[in-house]
């Protein structure tokens, strides 16, 4: 009995956590956290938006990405990716960042830690051969709620 109910509170633990230390490769795709039975919130609903530095941008330029809470509700994690809009192909690369984790495989961006934010500061480098690009994300208010496609979009100059 003793150690079903280990084993028990072990898994719930690790569910209630979520990924503490930022979203894995795995998520590239859908960019959902794997939260239970829970379903994102619409993003027109969302207390959080993205901002960008730039309305336009030349390949190797810095595009600063802001993601935040203006109505100051802090959030746990997000998962943001730039990608090309024609062809819904990732592009460019981020920069490392404080309280920030790469996610190389497909031009992504996720927290590196669980604790509260109220912004978090992107940069993003343009590659040499691409179109428009648009950064869309998910932002973990937490477990059990979270915001699904929000988006940004730069346009090249």
């Amino acid at each position: 009995m003793l150690k079903t109910s280990l084993v028990i509170f072990v898994v719930v633990l690790h569910l209630a956590s979520g990924w503490p230390t930022g979203a894995p490769s795995k998520a590239c795709e859908a960019m959902l956290p794997k939260h239970g039975s829970n379903r994102p919130q619409p993003a027109h609903s969302s207390p959080y938006s993205f901002v960008q530095s730039a309305e336009s941008y030349r390949p190797g330029d810095q595009v600063i990405v802001y993601v935040q809470a203006p109505t100051g509700t802090p959030f746990k994690g997000m998962m943001v990716q730039a990608y090309d809009p024609r062809t819904n192909n990732t592009i460019g690369e981020f920069l490392e960042g404080v309280g920030l984790k790469k996610i190389p495989e497909c031009a992504s961006m996720s927290h590196s830690d669980n604790r509260d934010k109220k912004s978090a500061t992107l940069v993003w480098v343009a590659p040499q051969d691409s179109g428009n690009v648009r950064f869309r994300g998910t932002i973990v208010q937490q477990f059990n709620t979270f915001y699904h496609g929000l988006s940004a979009t730069v346009q090249k100059a």
